[in-house]
């Protein structure tokens, strides 16, 4: 294969340069017809890449190819092009990419070059004679998402999103293998993987997944969790309050014993003493349901959010053989 070499460029677009010899007056004249904004945008496409970046990759490509070397080929012309554009190019990285069996990705980039050569260039009818061969060998796939409620589904080839209109279309692939995946809100990605020959023409029926029962339950079940972690926080500050108001319930007891008889107290201490008490049983008796009411709430919501395990102790089942009893369980 050639490198496509134009006479004036190895990169080059086929457009040949002429120097036309002008008298002064007359280049004068023509310079003054000019619109300034032709020269002020000069320099801004001067930057917009980088030739002489660009043929240095190109050479080194055409080095790679000659020495069998494709995929580095490839990457130099990528490169090239990236930098500066031109149809030489992209008809040197489409020869390697069918080198390397990515026929639908060469076959698009003879299109590209073929639609950049100017009319006349003697480089179209070979061009043209690539396309036409890659077309006949390319694979063509089918995606098909036969969930017609999956309305909100995202498919996948490899790494292309395949929109609406993509989709029951027979679109050119390379040959070899690609993953189709889908992905749909309450359902687990699905992944179809499907290996696709040189030619062939295949229809893939794609679906969602299987619906996914913990989609929206982690954040409703971390609040769940943290509400239990609160709730058992008050429990034991509850039961904290409930203890030590019974410590001193206990001590106000003493006094009221010792100074009060017959609810007649002897001296104001007891009386104080007998009015306390009464405030600490209030006090303590509510610690006591607050501690809990918080714990047993809190540990319920806080199990509650916890994975679910097997269940344990014996289950029924029934088999081939009729009902049994089994233990399940870790010892």
């Amino acid at each position: 294969m050639g490198s496509y070499r134009n006479p004036n460029s190895i990169r080059s677009n086929g457009v040949s340069k002429v120097k036309a010899r002008r008298s002064t007056k007359a280049f004068c004249l023509a310079a003054l017809a000019c619109s300034t904004s032709v020269f002020i945008s000069l320099p801004s496409y001067a930057q917009a890449g980088d030739g002489a970046a660009a043929e240095v990759l190109f050479r080194e490509g055409r080095r790679a190819q000659e020495a069998n070397d494709y995929q580095v080929a490839c990457q130099k012309f990528a490169e090239s092009q990236k930098l500066d554009p031109a149809a030489g190019t992209l008809m040197n990285l489409a020869t390697c990419e069918e080198k390397l069996g990515k026929l639908a990705t060469a076959w698009e980039h003879w299109r590209e070059a073929l639609d950049t050569l100017p009319p006349g260039d003697a480089r179209t009818a070979f061009a043209k004679g690539r396309v036409r061969e890659l077309e006949s060998k390319l694979p063509r796939l089918s995606v098909v998402l036969t969930a017609a409620d999956a309305t909100d589904a995202r498919v996948f080839r490899d790494d292309v999103e395949l929109g609406h209109a993509s989709l029951g279309a027979p679109l050119p692939v390379d040959p070899g293998p690609h993953t189709v995946t889908v992905m749909a809100s309450g359902h687990r990605p699905e992944k179809v993987s499907v290996s696709m020959a040189e030619g062939e023409e295949r229809t893939l029926e794609v679906h969602p997944g299987a619906i996914d029962d913990s989609a929206g339950a982690p954040e409703a079940s971390a609040g769940s969790k943290n509400l239990g972690w609160v709730l058992g926080g008050l429990g034991v500050v509850g039961l904290g309050t409930a203890l030590v108001t019974g410590v001193l319930l206990a001590n106000t007891k003493s006094l009221v014993d010792a100074d009060c008889t017959n609810k007649v107290c002897r001296t104001p201490a007891g009386v104080d003493a007998a009015s306390s008490g009464e405030a600490l049983l209030v006090v303590n008796g509510a610690a006591w349901i607050v501690g809990g009411l918080g714990l047993g709430i809190g540990a319920y919501l806080i199990l509650r959010s916890e994975p679910t395990t097997a269940p344990t102790g014996l289950v029924p089942s029934v088999g081939p053989n009729g009902a049994a009893l089994s233990y399940r369980g870790t010892f």
